[in-house]
């Protein structure tokens, strides 16, 4: 069987734009506080952008997924002891401005935003569920990092039998070398790699078969 983005595309699709938030993207947010060079993270922003609208066009539904932190959620256990160790910014807490969409990755009223206080999209229940009730078989994937929120969801998504294409003009992460080590692994093991360019001209194609 052929295993390629163009026939996994194919399939009813759905397009997750992951952690694209001013805390980790935005001039003045906790990433470039931190010293992040956060410049790769708002060049993507142009390339998600044309991605969602030709999503919207195509109607595939476009999902958001953003990290939210609160002191609840943080917990008392290796999660925050790790993150404190390691000075990780102190990013996304609940109702700031760092944990709003970047630039015009926004979503419509019709849309749905997925919270989650952890890497993974799935640490929210609610999104397999949002996912199944549409009869989604493919995933699309956009956002940061690479190598850590986009490549655990991407882990979880095939554990529970969602396609999974990760488009890979569209994603970064703060360690180059990291995130080509990370493509490979998805190539290899959970899914298939395209580019923007390619994805964008796959919806084109099924819209002028559909018409």
């Amino acid at each position: 069987m052929n295993y390629d983005p163009a026939r996994l595309c194919s399939l009813k699709s759905a397009l997750l734009i992951i952690d694209m938030q001013n805390d980790f993207v935005a001039d003045g947010g906790a990433f470039e506080q931190a010293g992040f060079d956060v410049t790769p993270y708002q060049m993507l922003e142009p390339t998600i952008y044309n991605m969602m609208e030709a999503a919207r066009e195509s109607q595939l539904p476009v999902v958001f997924v953003w990290m939210e932190h609160n002191d609840e959620n943080d917990g008392q256990a290796a999660w925050k002891e790790r993150r404190v160790a390691k000075k990780h910014p102190f990013s996304c807490r609940e109702g700031s401005w760092g944990s709003e969409p970047y630039g015009r990755l926004t979503p419509r009223a019709d849309e749905k935003v997925f919270k989650k206080h952890r890497y993974s999209a799935f640490s929210n229940n609610s999104l397999e569920h949002y996912l199944q009730s549409l009869q989604i078989e493919t995933l699309v994937l956009c956002g940061i990092n690479t190598n850590v929120c986009v490549e655990s969801t991407a882990r979880n998504a095939h554990e529970k039998d969602f396609h999974i294409v990760l488009v890979k003009d569209a994603t970064t992460c703060a360690y180059r070398d990291v995130y080509e080590a990370s493509l490979k692994n998805i190539e290899r093991h959970i899914g298939a790699l395209t580019t923007s360019e390619e994805w964008i001209g796959l919806m084109r194609d099924f819209q002028a078969e559909k018409s």
